[in-house]
């Protein structure tokens, strides 16, 4: 599916989706990855599985995106590297070790490839890597700087509605609650394949479009923010079999996008950046306001952010972000 999510050098993969102007449109936007000529690395993510790349397509005007993923590896796939046909060298042994390069058999081991087109400033941003610094945030800042620069950049959500509406990625839906005030689309990841537990990530996507951040929660929304950490629990389990308690369930501050979604990735998967100065646990979160209705109109928060991010260019005009 194309949601969106961080990098985890803020990763995310965002995750890179491909927004489509058309809803009816199906067509890829490239079939022989020959046709992509890198202009430039833009980075990669924390755990260097995934690689992030700018270029061009030919025919194909505007910049493009690209990231490289090296899927997962489980028993299955070992036991097919286990073959006359991998190549294998010696890199170097030491006593009792000794380590290889191995080039498996073709078509055992994909590299995913995600390609977002045409990729806007926005996209090419969010993908390359550059000094993060923490802000701590209080209230008066959100409402003179913060709130102002949402209200101006809430975008093209587009492919959120389509998910929502049910003209898109209908397949990757886990978990659908329809109600005016409280519904929500628990819906896969596009980094995620639907079948590896162990990478399990998935967005809860809420169904009203007035939320934009955890900024906006209060007591109201207590029971909307309980039936997305019940009901996709219990669906993940039900479909998946993968306990409570082996998912990690956060919001991002500040988000990828500024409409309200929840994230649930596997403990064991790292990529949405689960990080201090960008993760809050929903399980916090709705404790917080259970304490203190308008919990997040009062308090400050911390964050990080990007040089050369828009908000950062908001900040520094108000001598917010320290950088000696």
């Amino acid at each position: 599916m194309a949601v969106q999510s961080e990098p985890s050098s803020e990763t995310s993969a965002k995750k890179a989706r491909l927004e489509e102007p058309d809803p009816a449109k199906s067509e890829p936007v490239i079939e022989d990855m020959s046709h992509y000529n890198i202009a430039k690395l833009l980075g990669q993510s924390d755990d260097g599985r995934v690689v992030f790349t700018q270029g061009t397509i030919v025919g194909k005007e505007g910049p493009a995106v690209v990231l490289f993923e090296t899927n997962s590896i489980d028993l299955d796939k070992v036991k097919l590297f286990l073959s006359q046909q991998s190549v294998v060298k010696l890199v170097m042994n030491n006593d009792i070790y000794n380590i290889f390069s191995l080039d498996p058999p073709p078509g055992t081991h994909s590299i995913k490839t995600t390609v977002i087109h045409p990729a806007t400033e926005k996209i090419i941003n969010k993908f390359t890597q550059k000094p993060a610094y923490f802000v701590n945030e209080t209230w008066e800042m959100y409402e003179k700087i913060t709130k102002p620069y949402i209200l101006e950049h809430l975008g093209d959500h587009k492919w959120v509605y389509n998910i929502l509406e049910g003209t898109k990625e209908q397949d990757r839906i886990i978990c659908k609650v329809e109600d005016e005030r409280d519904g929500f689309v628990l819906a896969a990841d596009l980094k995620w394949d639907m079948t590896t537990v162990e990478n399990l990530y998935s967005l809860a996507i809420v169904q009203r479009r007035d939320i934009y951040s955890v900024r906006d929660l209060n007591q109201s929304h207590l029971p909307m923010l309980r039936s997305i950490r019940d009901k996709s629990l219990a669906a993940i389990k039900d479909k998946f079999g993968v306990p409570s308690s082996l998912i990690r369930v956060y919001l991002h501050y500040q988000p990828a996008y500024y409409h309200l979604h929840i994230h649930f990735a596997h403990m064991r998967y790292m990529v949405g950046a689960p990080y201090i100065g960008k993760s809050i646990a929903l399980s916090d979160v709705i404790q917080n306001i259970e304490l203190c209705g308008d919990y997040y109109q009062k308090m400050s928060l911390t964050y990080y952010i990007k040089d050369g991010h828009a908000l950062s260019n908001e900040l520094d005009k108000h001598g917010v972000i320290v950088r000696e």
